[in-house]
């Protein structure tokens, strides 16, 4: 994807959601930030049954009695919205099965699943993963980004697993990305060096995966027309970019407020082509250090 791209030409995808031909480009868009708005469900991870996904991407609550709104985290707490869901510490191996159940059930026969995981609880993961029946990992990469929580008493920890797994003995991979990734050296999909991206002044959610990642990931392991599904998703991310990338999704979350960080996310990247801000940000970001 090139990052100068215009992106208001998305709005105009998936243009059979609108028949009326004599809508204003106005009404079009609302029209369609309500259909992607319709595709964040307030729902269990339990409760969902046959999305018949090809790639599920998700990022499980760390079991660490995380809020999002510690005094070492590098934002502004009023902005950072309420009603994040943690799993205790005790009932994680439980959460993961109950996680990796609606994974299969969920996708497709040749489906595959990619899974976030902080260090604390990654062997908690890893573990459920080998015992559990009808899903197969396939590998693991690691995602280092350029943030970590202060720490006086170890070090700093700035590193994510993803575990890839799959459904059937066949699957989706694209061997190039159009991230720098793959377009500045020889791709390594062992290590992904990205950058968190930071909004300001608008709503966040806890956490949230930064656009250039999920583009990478979903390059690599969908193709257009794909369906998404994400039964973790807090700030709905995985949806804003699954759209730009013509993928189809459908995701859910228990905390509502994720929901209104979704729509202020669409706003961000789909009506005001915020891609070009992103780049500034991090220009001055650099500069700053």
């Amino acid at each position: 994807m090139n990052n100068n791209q215009d992106y208001g030409d998305l709005f105009r995808y998936n243009s059979h959601l609108n028949p009326e031909q004599n809508k204003t480009n106005d009404e079009e868009k609302t029209d369609i930030v309500k259909h992607l708005l319709d595709k964040y469900l307030i729902k269990e991870m339990v409760d969902w049954k046959d999305a018949n996904a090809d790639l599920i991407i998700t990022d499980p609550p760390f079991g660490i009695e995380f809020s999002g709104k510690n005094g070492n985290y590098n934002r502004n707490v009023n902005n950072v919205v309420d009603g994040y869901v943690e799993w205790p510490a005790l009932e994680y191996g439980e959460k993961i099965k109950q996680l990796l159940e609606c994974i299969k059930n969920n996708l497709k026969e040749n489906g595959q699943a990619l899974i976030f995981s902080g260090w604390n609880n990654s062997n908690v993961i890893h573990n459920e993963i080998l015992k559990f029946e009808g899903i197969t990992l396939r590998g693991k990469m690691y995602w280092v980004y350029n943030f970590a929580p202060v720490c006086r008493k170890k070090t700093s920890h700035n590193v994510y697993e993803i575990y890839w797994l799959t459904k059937g003995e066949e699957w989706v991979f694209n061997s190039r990305c159009t991230t720098h990734h793959c377009q500045q050296g020889e791709p390594n999909l062992s290590t992904l060096n990205f950058k968190r991206d930071y909004k300001v002044n608008m709503p966040k959610y806890p956490t949230r995966l930064p656009f250039k990642l999920l583009q990478c990931l979903l390059e690599h392991f969908s193709n257009e027309g794909d369906l998404i599904f994400d039964p973790l998703c807090g700030s709905g991310m995985v949806g804003v970019i699954s759209y730009m990338l013509r993928r189809k999704f459908i995701m859910g979350d228990l905390n509502e407020n994720g929901k209104i960080v979704f729509q202020h996310l669409i706003d961000y990247y789909l009506n005001n082509n915020r891609v070009i801000q992103d780049i500034e940000i991090s220009k001055w970001w650099k500069n700053k250090k």
